[in-house]
């Protein structure tokens, strides 16, 4: 049988692999000590069980990211760009900013998101996007942004389809009315993600608009379980919208024309007449006149002249 090695140079092995800091390093730890003190009280408060380990990695920045990589795993994700910056570019160290307060990673859509929107994200978020209004609070007007989006759709979704969507969009409330516990619940959930509406913390705000400048919530325990209830939120509506976002992706003018003759139906009333109307109007202006109430089709402009 083998002998086992005697417990005060079992872990000996693992110590003598450990290279001592670099000058650099050396200076900027003693620099901010009290910071770096902060830093590893608060590794070892929120990962205990893995806290020695990430802060024995070789040098500070792989312990600043394993840290930020195992409290995301527990918690909720922290702003990538944060640390890509403050690890290359930062004038202190990326713990000293951290001691001002959580960097969440914010995933609402900002001014230029919104007017990009079929360039920047993938064309199911960007189609669903497309059944709902508008509000009035946004730049250049609500009817302007659609229909920014609306050219931009019809490089992929046929006209005839997109005019089926009710003139302005369909109210967010009455989209959700419409999809409650169906197959297509996730158009409404995107419609709410997009226009700022879900009431959850991550997806409402983002960074680009100022709406939240970061780095104002310390890191206490009730913060922490706050954002991680919230994150679990924004993640079930996010799988939710990504499982319907797939589905049209398989051939978006199909699958978007099947949604519509699922949605249309289902929506209020005045809804449904506004729909027809507004369909009559493009007619009307495209020189054709809409069939008679008797069921009649007059042709074009002129012949029923």
């Amino acid at each position: 049988m083998e002998a086992a090695f005697p417990p005060l140079l079992s872990g000996l092995s693992g110590l003598l692999l450990r290279r001592p800091p670099s000058l650099r390093e050396l200076v900027t730890i003693i620099g901010y000590a009290d910071d770096y003190a902060w830093f590893a009280g608060l590794v070892r408060r929120l990962i205990p069980d893995e806290a020695e380990a990430a802060l024995s990695a070789p040098d500070v920045r792989s312990r600043v990211e394993r840290f930020a990589r195992l409290f995301s795993e527990r918690h909720f994700p922290l702003y990538a760009p944060y640390f890509e910056f403050f690890l290359e570019d930062g004038d202190e160290p990326s713990w000293t900013w951290l001691r001002r307060g959580i960097p969440f990673d914010l995933m609402g859509f900002g001014y230029d998101g919104l007017h990009e929107m079929w360039d920047g994200y993938r064309e199911g978020l960007s189609a669903l996007a497309l059944l709902v209004r508008t509000s009035d609070a946004f730049h250049d007007g609500p009817d302007g942004l659609r229909t920014a989006w609306l050219e931009s759709a019809a490089g992929r979704i046929p006209q005839e389809t997109l005019e089926r969507i009710p003139q302005g969009g369909i109210p967010i409330d009455a989209l959700t009315e419409a999809v409650k516990d169906t197959r297509f619940e996730g158009a409404a959930q995107a419609a709410a993600w997009v226009f700022a509406e879900t009431g959850n913390w991550f997806l409402d705000h983002n960074y680009d608009d100022g709406c939240y400048d970061g780095f104002a919530d310390p890191w206490d325990d009730d913060i922490i379980a706050e954002g991680t209830r919230e994150w679990r939120r924004a993640s079930a509506l996010m799988d939710s919208v990504c499982k319907l976002t797939d589905r049209l992706e398989e051939d978006l003018p199909a699958r978007f024309a099947e949604m519509l003759d699922f949605i249309l139906p289902r929506l209020p009333e005045q809804e449904q007449g506004k729909e027809d109307d507004d369909h009559d109007q493009r007619r009307r202006k495209d020189g054709v006149v809409p069939a008679g109430r008797d069921g009649r089709a007059h042709g074009r402009a002129e012949d029923a002249a």
